[in-house]
C-alpha cells in the first residue's frame, strides 16, 4: 500500500499545477488515455447513484469539422450563442463574482499585454486547437441535483488527465452552438452541459500565461462550532 503521506504531496502537486490551457500543441491524445479518464470519472460521487452524465468525445476528422464551422458561426454579429444553458453576461451576476472576474481582466492584460481579449478570441474560435473535446451531457428535463453529477464528473476529468500529464479547460465555447453539436455527434434528447478540451499545453503561446487567483480561504470559508 502507497504511503498516506506520498498519496498526499501527490494530489496536493496536482491541484496546485492545474490550470486551463486556451492553446493546445497538435499532439493528439490517445483513445486509450480517453478511455481511462473517463472510466476514473465514472467513479465520481453522484446523486443517489443516478448516473445521468453521458460523454461524447470528439477528436479526429469529427472535431476538424465541429471546430471550422465553430469557427465560421462565432464570425456572424448576429448570434452571440445558442447554448442549452443559457448565456449570463457578466454584469448579471452577483457583485463578488463580478469583482472576481474584473480582477482577472486586469491579470489576463498585466501577463499578456493589452491584446489578450483579441488573442482569447482567436483561440475561442478554433476551440483552443485542442486535439480531443469531451462533452458532457444531461437528458432534457433532466432534474437539477444532476448538475452536482456534471460538476464532479468534470472535475475528475479534469485531475485524472493532469495525472497522466494531459491538459485541459472546460468552458462555454465548446456548447456555444448546441444544436449544432446534436446534428454533429448524433446526441438527441440531451442537453450540453460543458465541454473540456483536452490535449498537452502550447508553451510558446502567450495565451497560456493565463492564470486565474483565488480568494483569501476568510473570504470563502465559515466554520460554526
Amino acid at each position: 500500500m502507497r504511503d498516506m503521506e506520498e498519496c498526499k504531496i501527490e494530489f496536493n502537486e496536482l491541484m496546485k499545477n492545474r490550470k486551463s490551457t486556451r492553446a493546445f500543441t497538435d499532439k493528439k491524445v490517445s483513445i486509450d488515455d480517453l478511455k481511462e479518464i473517463i472510466k476514473l470519472a465514472q467513479m465520481s460521487p453522484s446523486w443517489v447513484n443516478s448516473q445521468p452524465v453521458r460523454v461524447d468525445i470528439a477528436t479526429g476528422n469529427t472535431l476538424e469539422i465541429i471546430r471550422k464551422e465553430h469557427g465560421e458561426i462565432n464570425q456572424n454579429p448576429n448570434l452571440h450563442t445558442k447554448s442549452d444553458i443559457s448565456f449570463v453576461s457578466a454584469k448579471d451576476w452577483d457583485i463578488d463574482s463580478q469583482n472576481n472576474m474584473k480582477i482577472k481582466g486586469e491579470l489576463d492584460i498585466e501577463n499578456v499585454g493589452e491584446k489578450v481579449k483579441e488573442l482569447k478570441s482567436e483561440q475561442g474560435n478554433k476551440l483552443f486547437n485542442a486535439p480531443a473535446v469531451v462533452y458532457l451531457t444531461l437528458p432534457d428535463g433532466y432534474n437539477e441535483w444532476s448538475l452536482y453529477d456534471t460538476g464532479s464528473f468534470a472535475e475528475t476529468i479534469i485531475l485524472a488527465a493532469k495525472e497522466k500529464g494531459i491538459d485541459s479547460i472546460p468552458a462555454f465555447e465548446f456548447v456555444k452552438y448546441a444544436d449544432k453539436l446534436r446534428e454533429h455527434l448524433n446526441v438527441n434528447g440531451r442537453k450540453f452541459i460543458i465541454g473540456i478540451g483536452l490535449g498537452y499545453q502550447d508553451d510558446s503561446h502567450p495565451i497560456n500565461q493565463i492564470y486565474g487567483n483565488r480568494m483569501p480561504l476568510e473570504d470563502v470559508l465559515n466554520i460554526h462550532e
